[in-house]
């Protein structure tokens, strides 16, 4: 095979790797197991074969592929909707093998998300990586093991970094076509729809589109929250609604995910949304609401792995390990609300383009992703806000809804509405002892006791 154009590794990469910090006493002696060998092997040779021939011929990182169900069966039931939500909303419409019930033979595994605007459940196909990332994140006792290792972390940082160079060369446009034909993208709703305009693949990637072509919700309206991106979304009135149904990390928090206790302590309470972007989407992620940008930026060193339903959804710290940048956007109405950006196997860059202090109005660009699927998580403060009913409907049946940006997702609470959701909320934490801290944050709620 030829690798002329992935030949990137060795030395630059060890510099770049040195960003990212191995805790001590977390390294073991080289992997000696065959089968994870293999796997590793398996995908760095498949981003050869990307880097050499894009989606044009079998084993890139493109390809949809079919993969065993016995390895991600007991996945199944947090990633697919419950067959009690299936026969009430949606079975009568849709095949039963559609659902993946019963059987224990091979089958093309997807991940099932609830599209918006028709209703219907479609069928996300997982990517190669994604199901050699997988294989080697969970598919053994050793292999968990290594997932806190120096091994497994710069393995994916190297394969990372080494993909994205590669496809900020120019040689890498001859990929487009093929990738454009193989997500089927529609390039009349692109600013530059001629293919032969961009010079590398990721310009394509994080390509712009036309203002036309996604309509902000109510944009005269400062109350209406809008989505930050095209994705797949998840929302929940706080943390413990979204590790209890969602995000299975043994350390998920705010203080880890933002690294930052006194900031995480000013969110305490908050609601969060969860925007994941699979590799199809328009790749820059906008502002949800009109505010300015906080005077700090800051980038979390960490690693990269995978950040699909699954990873996320097993006891793995996908969104507070992974290398992520975070931001703050200020308005009177919401107070401050917390962005965060993070990066994901395969997504070695996050690019802000606002600066600190920069005025925003809802839809506005805020940054992009260079190649892969990635995540975004925002976070309101404690009351702040009322979600879009249909959303917490999905999310509280572990489901989510494909969503484009600009579309409304939630609206402010009125200040009486505040009350009254923070006077619930800490009456239910006085019966079960688990929320006690709500009163030094929110000086409404010394007028409730």
């Amino acid at each position: 095979m030829n690798r002329t154009d992935c030949e990137i590794t060795s030395a630059s990469n060890d510099d770049e790797l040195s960003l990212f910090p191995i805790d001590n006493g977390s390294e073991l002696p080289p992997i000696d197991d065959e089968e994870m060998r293999q796997v590793q092997n398996a995908f760095s040779d498949m981003i050869d074969q990307t880097c050499s021939d894009g989606a044009a011929s079998s084993g890139n990182i493109f390809e949809h592929t079919y993969v065993p169900k016995d390895w991600y069966a007991f996945f199944f039931r947090s990633v697919v909707p419950t067959q009690e939500t299936v026969k009430q909303h949606l079975e009568h419409e849709l095949p039963r093998q559609f659902f993946n019930y019963g059987g224990n033979e091979g089958v093309k595994y997807a991940f099932k998300v609830l599209d918006r605007r028709t209703n219907r459940l479609t069928y996300e196909q997982m990517p190669s990586y994604h199901k050699y990332g997988m294989r080697l994140l969970f598919s053994g006792p050793v292999q968990r093991e290594l997932l806190h290792t120096n091994a497994i972390k710069k393995f994916f940082a190297r394969e990372t970094i080494r993909l994205g160079k590669a496809f900020d060369d120019p040689k890498s446009c001859k990929h487009i076509p093929s990738f454009v034909k193989m997500y089927q993208i529609n390039l009349n709703e692109l600013l530059l729809s001629n293919i032969s305009d961009y010079q590398t693949f990721n310009e394509f990637f994080y390509r712009k589109l036309k203002p036309d072509a996604r309509i902000i919700a109510s944009p005269a309206d400062p109350t209406i929250i809008v989505s930050a991106a095209d994705c797949r979304l998840v929302i929940f009135d706080n943390i413990n609604d979204a590790t209890r149904i969602w995000v299975k990390g043994y350390s998920f928090s705010l203080k880890h995910l933002f690294n930052d206790e006194k900031l995480a302590d000013e969110f305490d309470g908050g609601s969060i949304a969860i925007f994941r972007l699979a590799p199809v989407d328009y790749h820059r992620f906008h502002s949800p609401i009109n505010g300015k940008i906080g005077s700090h930026m800051r980038t979390i060193i960490g690693t990269y792995y995978t950040v699909n339903p699954i990873a996320i959804k097993e006891k793995l710290d996908v969104l507070t390990k992974n290398q992520r940048t975070m931001i703050t956007i200020e308005n009177e109405s919401f107070e401050k609300v917390a962005f965060v950006a993070v990066g994901a196997l395969l997504v070695g860059s996050v690019n802000f383009t606002v600066q600190p202090n920069q005025k925003v109005k809802k839809g506005d660009e805020l940054g992009f992703f260079a190649y892969g699927g990635s995540t975004i998580v925002v976070v309101f403060k404690a009351g702040m806000v009322k979600w879009d009913d249909d959303l917490r409907h999905n999310s509280d049946n572990s489901m989510e809804t494909l969503v484009r940006m600009g579309e409304q997702i939630g609206q402010q609470r009125t200040n009486e509405e505040r009350q009254e959701y923070l006077s619930n909320s800490l009456n239910l934490g006085k019966k079960n002892s688990t929320i006690t801290q709500l009163f030094p944050h929110f000086p409404v709620m010394n007028a409730i006791k």
